[in-house]
């Protein structure tokens, strides 16, 4: 008796935010859970005409090659792919070996590579750590950064429950001023169990709020002056809270800067992030976008970081536990944990803001339509309780499976050399 192969779920690419975000996500979790799906109209509120980016097709075409996949529709400014998962459980040659390597010849944002594949090498079932080393982009625009990976992501992921991640920069990848390519390694621990429920509902007073700055040398001084001016203004709107519950000043709030040069005249990046007594990490930064010209840095510098900081001050006002960017990249682990997970993003005024955003949104209607997660728009989600070793298994053996991972890993050699 022959069996029944489960239809595509389709999802169309230009629902809500209708960017790259419902890509990564619905290839994610289909590679986990073996749920083919069919995207059209990839991209479709991009200008341009959306499609597929070099970044994206890096993606998709490893967790192709991880999940055994079929894929059609797989190139450069495609706007429909089918992606098939082999549904018998499988575990990638290189996952097993503990090394992954994913290269990208552009500053494709390094971030959103690891957000597409992440939840897949976590949840692979493999038994030892795995060491994953991305090429690309560090610092792109409308991108998160690899400063707020390893300040925000890595410890709002520990927070949940997952293994801590370690992170080494080794090269910084630019896309404003000369575009570059950089490169980081990631190493991770795989969970061997469910990822219970988890709750970030609690956040705290703000401790501490750190600066980290990547600019031209010779704007650290104006950057450092400009900074302790905005924090001596602003100390009261970042620590009142502090203050109040900590009325004896037994410790007084910490404030940090770091700065790094950034080797080129046009590249200015600044990122703030406050630390809650509860461990809370919220961020917020700005890859500067706007003219650069001889001498007008006086102008910048104020900009930025008058930007950032309010941009910060308006997320802690929310009182949420995470930060609008944290809040879309949690949800994924949400509809894989087990139970109900409850993470308070916050209100405005009388509004909540736990459907505020198009990103979350987005991310929720994608989980439902693939884990089968549960969202009741207060933050909370009753997840599809994924276990790891689902996804685990020994490397497909038979000239079928070599083939195709063959074919795969072809196409991704090429679309990298080539882009």
């Amino acid at each position: 008796m022959a069996i029944k192969k489960s239809e595509p779920i389709h999802l169309g690419g230009n629902t809500l935010e209708g960017g790259g975000q419902l890509l990564r996500i619905a290839l994610g979790l289909s590679s986990l859970t073996k749920k083919p799906v069919c995207i059209t109209n990839i991209r479709g509120n991009r200008p341009g005409g959306g499609g597929l980016k070099a970044q994206h097709l890096t993606s998709m075409l490893w967790l192709g090659q991880a999940s055994n996949a079929r894929i059609s529709g797989a190139g450069l400014k495609s706007k429909e792919i089918t992606f098939t998962p082999n549904s018998s459980p499988s575990t990638h040659p290189d996952i097993l070996a503990g090394h992954v390597s994913i290269s990208q010849s552009t500053p494709g944002s390094i971030a959103l590579v690891l957000q597409a594949i992440l939840p897949y090498l976590l949840f692979s079932g493999a038994l030892n750590p795995i060491q994953l080393r991305v090429s690309g982009g560090t610092n792109v625009s409308n991108s998160p950064s690899m400063d707020y990976v390893e300040q925000v992501l890595i410890p709002t992921l520990s927070r949940i429950g997952i293994p801590h991640i370690s992170s080494k920069l080794h090269s910084r990848g630019w896309s404003t001023g000369r575009t570059c390519v950089g490169s980081a390694t990631f190493t991770l621990t795989p969970l061997t169990s469910l990822l219970p429920a988890f709750h970030l509902t609690e956040r705290g007073p703000v401790t501490s709020v750190h600066a980290t700055v990547i600019a031209p040398l010779e704007t650290e001084r104006e950057f450092r002056d400009n900074l302790d001016l905005m924090f001596d203004k602003r100390h009261s709107r970042f620590f009142s809270a502090t203050q109040t519950a900590n009325s004896s000043n037994e410790q007084d709030p910490e404030i940090a800067i770091i700065f790094s040069p950034s080797h080129h005249e046009k590249r200015y990046y600044l990122l703030l992030v406050a630390t809650s007594s509860t461990g809370a990490k919220l961020g917020r930064d700005w890859l500067y976008d706007g003219s650069v010209r001889a001498g007008n840095s006086s102008q910048i510098i104020p900009h930025i970081v008058r930007k950032v900081s309010d941009d910060l001050l308006a997320e802690l006002a929310h009182g949420g536990c995470v930060d609008e960017w944290m809040a879309d990249q949690l949800i994924v682990y949400q509809a894989l944990a087990a139970g109900t997970s409850r993470v308070d993003h916050g209100t405005e005024g009388e509004r909540s803001l736990h459907t505020s955003s198009l990103h979350k949104r987005t991310a929720m209607w994608v989980a439902e339509r693939v884990a089968g997660a549960i969202f009741d728009g207060e933050g909370g989600c009753e997840g599809m309780g994924f276990c790891p070793e689902m996804a685990a298994g020994e490397p497909e053996g038979g000239v079928n499976g070599n083939d195709k991972r063959d074919e795969l890993a072809e196409g991704l050699k090429q679309l990298v050399v080539g882009d």
